[in-house]
């Protein structure tokens, strides 16, 4: 009797600070955790070609935290050989103008 409740006891203990599911020998990625939990952070994406180019809007990634932001975004984003990419925390960014509203720029 004694060996049933230590062996329940090392299963509850083994269930309790399991960080991922083993299935058939693969690991299943917890997405809410990789995501960052119930508030995932969302990042936009720029880069540029050459120092003599533009910094363009290229995508967005959503990762839990600032570094793994700029992996996500290198590893996604590679297609080009980029002299620099950066990434913006979505809720850094100001909107200048109003969604769906243009804005006018007098010059001069």
């Amino acid at each position: 009797m004694a060996t049933k409740t230590a062996t329940k006891t090392k299963t509850a203990a083994k269930k309790a600070k399991k960080p991922a599911t083993v299935i058939k020998g693969k690991k299943k990625i917890d997405q809410k955790r990789e995501r960052g939990g119930k508030d995932p952070k969302y990042y936009e994406v720029f880069a540029r070609k050459n120092s003599d180019s533009d910094l363009s809007h290229v995508g967005s990634v959503e990762a839990p935290n600032d570094e793994l932001a700029q992996v996500r975004a290198w590893y996604i984003y590679d297609q080009h050989n980029w002299r620099e990419m950066c990434v913006v925390p979505l809720d850094s960014i100001i909107t200048v103008t109003e969604e769906g509203k243009s804005a006018k720029i007098k010059m001069g």
